[in-house]
């Protein structure tokens, strides 16, 4: 197993003649400068001693209070369940142990089960083993299950103490505000992704808007000329290939030009609007509704005969004459109607509703005429 050949490589590493001395400090601690300035642990941040030796708690407690004074919270357990208490007292707390440096050979709880144990509760916690025998199965224990950080071996120096426990705390520091930082990012990572969602959301609609705005004409709410043509060409399609009938209604408003002449051009924009309304309220839902120019729109009746779509005509006739214009009195409109057939174009579909239209008007206008 690899992580056996790493732990055999430590203790060969550390062996000097017949007997084990404590585990070298690494490089980057043993070099440079050797301040007794210690990494900076917040609130929160303490470390815990564990062992059944008072002799053993009151040498570590010698070696922190010379080297780092108060500025590191040291806590003291003479077994592994009193460290156990201590832990879960602290995450009460809301506190995180930050280092827990622990004997091995212990009554009751070992040092490498407390070590897994204490990996269970607070996984960030840096993990050193104490030992005064040779374990190997021990330190593996720890090793694989408890993430250990440092082996050290009884009796240990007490510079091999300073200088493990302060890498052992900028370990910590280091993994902590990493964890603040990945904790961030993930933070910003889920803003940003709200705020291209919102982004997003916004030119969708904004999008459908300008398509909405590409086919309706801005006065009146109708379907422009443009996507009249489209839904002409459409149905003209569905005629052919499927034999689905579909009919035309032209509609022009009468005298319309006295409308504007008299009482404005906003007087007459007034009544189109009107008009449209009036048009849309007694058309059914599949119908399409387009202005066609100036005074006249063109009603596209989907799936109607050419007597349906009379009948549509007449009934959106008889509510524009029996209507009150508030801007111009009562006013009335003519109507042509043609049904599509298997030989027609847009142009002559539109051109036969046309002709109907022209007769209407000629014989005496407010009537329907429909292309026979």
């Amino acid at each position: 197993m690899a992580a056996d050949a790493a732990v055999d490589g430590w203790f060969r590493a550390v062996r000097s003649g017949d007997r084990l001395h404590s585990a070298p400090a690494p490089p980057d601690l043993l070099s440079g400068d050797r301040s007794t300035e210690a990494p900076d642990l917040e609130q929160g941040g303490i470390i815990l001693c564990v062992d059944d030796d008072s002799t053993v708690l009151n040498a570590l407690r010698s070696v922190f209070a010379t080297h780092f004074g108060s500025e590191l919270q040291v806590e003291f357990a003479e077994s592994g369940e009193e460290a156990l208490e201590i832990v879960t007292d602290l995450k009460a707390q809301g506190r995180e142990l930050g280092l827990i440096i622990t004997d091995f050979m212990m009554p009751g709880l070992r040092g490498d089960e407390l070590l897994v144990r204490m990996h269970d509760l607070s996984p960030n916690t840096v993990k050193i083993l104490l030992t005064g025998q040779s374990d190997l199965s021990g330190v593996k224990r720890a090793i694989n299950y408890a993430n250990l950080y440092r082996f050290l071996e009884k009796p240990f120096l007490n510079e091999d103490i300073v200088l493990t426990v302060r890498g052992a705390v900028r370990a910590y520091c280091q993994e902590r505000d990493l964890i603040r930082q990945n904790e961030e990012l993930r933070r910003l990572n889920a803003e940003l992704e709200t705020i291209v969602a919102e982004r997003t959301r916004e030119l969708v609609e904004k999008n459908r808007e300008l398509e909405v705005l590409s086919v309706t004409d801005r006065l009146t709410g109708l379907f422009n000329r443009r996507k009249l043509d489209e839904v002409l060409d459409e149905e003209l399609i569905r005629c052919r290939r499927y034999a689905v009938q579909f009919s035309v209604i032209i509609m022009d408003i009468d005298h319309f030009k006295h409308v504007n002449d008299t009482w404005g051009h906003p007087a007459g924009d007034v009544v189109l609007k009107e008009m449209a309304r009036i048009a849309r309220e007694r058309t059914r839902d599949a119908d399409a509704l387009a202005r066609y120019g100036g005074e006249e729109f063109v009603i596209v009746c989907r799936h109607s005969t050419l007597n349906g779509a009379v009948e549509s005509a007449e009934r959106i006739r008889e509510a524009i004459a029996a209507h009150y214009f508030p801007e111009a009195g009562h006013l009335t409109a003519s109507f042509g109607v043609a049904a599509c057939c298997e030989t027609d174009t847009v142009a002559t579909l539109l051109e036969r509703a046309d002709s109907a239209l022209y007769r209407a008007k000629a014989l005496g206008r407010n009537r329907v005429e429909a292309d026979r």
